[in-house]
C-alpha cells in the first residue's frame, strides 16, 4: 500500500529534525506552531497547509523544494515497490496453480 502524502511529509520532516538533534520544542517555537500540532504533523496524522510547512521548513533551515523533492522521490519509490509487489503476485499466480494440480 502506497503511504499517504502527509505520513512521508511528517517522516522527512520528523527525520531532518532528529538529523539536526533537535527536539520538538525547539522547532515549534521556531516555527510558531504548537508541539502537539507538529508532532501530529510528524507522526502523518495531520496534513500541514503550505503555511505551516514552509514554517517548519524554516525553523529547520532546509528549503521547502528540497523537501517536497524528497517527498515526491520517496512516494515515487513507494509506487514502485507496490507495482513491483503486484507484479510478483500476479506473476506468481499461474505457478502456484500449476503447483497444486
Amino acid at each position: 500500500m502506497v503511504p499517504l502524502l502527509r505520513q512521508v511529509i511528517g517522516e522527512t520532516l520528523r527525520s531532518r529534525r532528529l538529523g539536526q538533534q533537535r527536539t520538538l520544542r525547539e522547532v515549534s517555537g521556531e516555527a510558531r506552531v504548537s508541539l502537539g500540532y507538529l508532532s501530529e504533523v510528524e507522526r502523518g496524522q495531520k496534513e500541514p497547509s503550505s503555511e505551516l510547512l514552509a514554517a517548519i521548513c524554516e525553523a529547520l533551515g532546509v528549503e521547502l523544494a528540497e523537501i517536497l523533492d524528497e517527498v515526491s522521490l520517496m512516494l515515487r519509490l513507494a509506487d514502485l515497490t507496490e507495482v513491483s509487489r503486484a507484479g510478483s503476485a500476479h506473476d506468481a499466480g499461474p505457478v502456484l496453480s500449476a503447483a497444486a494440480a
